[in-house]
Parts: C-alpha cells; sequence; structure tokens
C-alpha cells in the first residue's frame, strides 16, 4: 500500500539539530490530533531514535546526514531513519532489566530500544546495501 503522504527530513549528524525532528514530529502529530500522551510518546521515540544513530552510528561526528522518512498510511504513520554509520548489532545491545521496586536499580542509560519497543507498535532494524534502517510505526486510531 502506497504512503498518502510523506515528508523526508535529513540532518546533519549534530545534536543539536535532533530538537527540530522532535518539533517536526509534534506537529504532524498535532495535524493528525493525536492526543497529548500519544504524541509526547511517538515525539519522545523519534528523537531517542535519532539521538542513538547520532550517538552510536556516527560517535557524534557532524558531517554525515541522517535522513528521517514520515510516512502517513491510512492506518497508521511510519517512520524510517536512515544512516550510514556504524551497524548496530541487536545481539550486543544488553537486555534492559530493572527492580521496578527499587529506583536505585534503574540505570541512567540504555533504555533506548526498550522505549521504542514499550511504546511504537512496530520496531524493525535491518541494513541493506550499506544503509542502515530503522523503521518505526505507530498505528492511528479510528
Amino acid at each position: 500500500m502506497n504512503a498518502a503522504n510523506m515528508i523526508r527530513l535529513i540532518i546533519d549528524s549534530r545534536l543539536e539539530n535532533v530538537s527540530l525532528v522532535g518539533g517536526a514530529v509534534r506537529g504532524i502529530a498535532d495535524t493528525l490530533c493525536m492526543d497529548s500522551t500519544t504524541s509526547y510518546q511517538l515525539e519522545l521515540c523519534i528523537v531517542e531514535a535519532v539521538n542513538n544513530n547520532i550517538k552510536h552510528a556516527y560517535h557524534c561526528k557532524a558531517g554525515h546526514s541522517v535522513e528521517i522518512d514520515i510516512l502517513l498510511y491510512p492506518n497508521r504513520l511510519t517512520f524510517k531513519i536512515y544512516n550510514k554509520g556504524e551497524r548496530m548489532n541487536p545481539a550486543k545491545v544488553a537486555p534492559f532489566s530493572f527492580d521496578p521496586s527499587n529506583v536505585e536499580t534503574l540505570p541512567e542509560g540504555g533504555m533506548g530500544l526498550y522505549i521504542l519497543h514499550a511504546l511504537m507498535d512496530e520496531v524493525h532494524y535491518e541494513t541493506i546495501n550499506g544503509q542502515n534502517i530503522l523503521t518505526l510505526v505507530k498505528y492511528l486510531k479510528s
């Protein structure tokens, strides 16, 4: 099924550019009349994913592109985040675990993938011809 609408954002791999992506996602969520919780969660996930692209694929080095395709389908919003940096090895990502009754065990970092899987409806990662692609899907409520 072809997307009804698509927006492509391209930013340089500098962390200060991530807020631009967050603002765009917030604007799209507002246009789609998403409730404030869903809108916040969507922005959080996309900002976290783009941050991770810059930090882990490009090691916070400027001068590289991070591309974000935002595709609107009748029943879902799909984000495809592209980079040509270091490939993520999902097997090397430490499993996220903590004791919810003990706040002291909550880690300060390493929660990104956990957040994405908890808040998005679908999360896929693949590398095709040297390009890393993270796909995040949020189904729209009728």
